[in-house]
């Protein structure tokens, strides 16, 4: 299966919230829809799961127009602003919403409804009323729903907040599960990309209602330092460092692309004593859109120690 966007626009009457927005997910695959909060991500998932319209642009599945049979929600598993009865337990409210989906076998209800619960870790909270829920539980309860009824789509809408470390992995676990041993897709989306970097096959950076990037996660980081051309040991430190795999020299300027190897030209510095003029961090094209300049600070503060 394959869920397509194409030029997907979306305009709040004259805020343009998305533009053109076209992209991708096949099935098995784990896409991450990352972005600071504002960008878009949220209004994208609305419109895939026709929740809202888009201004224009098309949403199919497999091939299949969204807005022309609005039916084929009903292949998507949703994370997005869940909602719940408070005075009702955990239990009756998933409940609830299978039966709102058309499930009339009770011992099926009963199976999956404790299958999910389970999943999420939340089978000695589901007798609990939803009001008591922390917003962490009440993420998972949100996930629970999106996992009934074995949906071949998950549109998860920032499923990692609210939770601690453990239940941040747990949810990247189910996520992993979902897409390689059951094939579903999965996109989710997130504002922390060192949350999701590993977890995706793929990931898509939106800003200001633009995809900027879709590709796989690799930041293209290297490490330049730049030395003092006045030091007195500098042209037997570069003799030294020629060696050294994966270590470029032009002039003055060292680039490595390996910290390991960061670590090896620092060592051969201070041995040499020759003295710095400048450390930078060049980043590769996802990690300039996503990131500011702090890790040049924090890597001369390490060289000055």
């Amino acid at each position: 299966m394959i869920l397509e966007l194409k030029d997907v626009t979306k305009f709040y009457g004259k805020h343009l919230a998305l533009h053109n927005f076209s992209a991708s997910i096949q099935s098995g695959e784990i896409v991450g829809l990352i972005g600071k909060n504002g960008s878009g991500k949220t209004t994208l998932m609305n419109c895939i799961v026709n929740h809202i319209q888009t201004t224009s642009g098309t949403i199919l599945v497999d091939s299949h127009d969204v807005q022309e049979q609005p039916s084929l929600i009903s292949r998507f598993g949703v994370l997005i602003e869940s909602s719940f009865l408070d005075y009702m337990n955990a239990y009756d409210n998933l409940k609830l919403l299978m039966l709102a989906d058309g499930v009339t076998d009770m011992n099926k209800v009963e199976y999956q409804l404790n299958e999910v619960l389970e999943l999420v870790g939340l089978t000695k909270r589901k007798k609990e009323y939803v009001k008591k829920f922390s917003f962490g539980m009440k993420q998972r309860l949100g996930l629970a729903q999106a996992l009934l009824n074995d949906k071949p789509f998950l549109i998860l809408d920032e499923p990692l907040v609210g939770l601690d470390v453990m239940g941040r992995e747990l949810v990247k676990n189910i996520i992993i599960k979902k897409a390689k041993q059951e094939n579903k897709a999965v996109i989710f989306s997130d504002h922390n990309l060192n949350e999701v970097k590993d977890v995706c096959d793929r990931i898509i950076y939106i800003e200001d209602g633009e995809k900027k990037y879709d590709g796989v996660f690799d930041d293209g980081r290297k490490y330049e330092i730049i030395l003092e051309e006045s030091s007195s040991n500098i042209s037997a430190l570069l003799d030294k460092i020629h060696v050294i795999e994966s270590v470029r020299v032009v002039a003055n300027r060292i680039q490595v692309a390996d910290v390991e190897i960061l670590n090896q030209v620092i060592e051969e510095i201070v041995t040499h004593q020759v003295k710095l003029q400048d450390l930078n961090v060049i980043e590769g094209s996802l990690i300039r859109l996503f990131e500011g300049d702090n890790e040049h600070v924090e890597l001369q503060k390490h060289m000055q120690h």
